[in-house]
């Protein structure tokens, strides 16, 4: 059976934010421009710390952790910012425990936003 979940604030967006299908639970964007007060965080570090933080919410809300995902994708704004995004990514993920990832840079409509995210969680 096939489960179609939408954490706000993508209901409005007209698409599911994880689709879970067997043991596998596909992850739509994150992302993570805006603290949570509402101002727009400026740097690479605070925007990765505020995306994960997003999904680790979301996840939870789905009984899933981040030690669940085994998939994800970084889509930086400027592949300047790597070396940023990667610091942030091994304060939330472990040695032996890194999910697989690809980096790859895109424009958003944002132009506050640097970074997104999408990917694969397991069960």
């Amino acid at each position: 059976m096939t489960k179609y979940i939408t954490e706000p604030p993508y209901d409005t967006y007209d698409l599911s934010t994880f689709v879970a299908t067997n043991d596998t639970v596909y992850i739509g964007h994150f992302g993570g421009f805006c603290g949570s007060d509402g101002s727009i965080l400026e740097t690479i570090e605070e925007q990765f710390i505020q995306t994960l933080s997003n999904l680790e919410k979301a996840l939870k809300n789905s009984h899933l952790s981040l030690n669940h995902v085994v998939k994800m994708t970084v889509i930086l704004k400027d592949i300047n910012d790597f070396k940023g995004m990667h610091s942030v990514w091994t304060q939330f993920f472990k040695e032996g425990r890194y999910p697989v990832r690809t980096v790859i840079t895109s424009d958003f409509v944002s132009e506050h936003c640097l970074v997104q995210i999408d990917g694969i969680a397991h069960y």
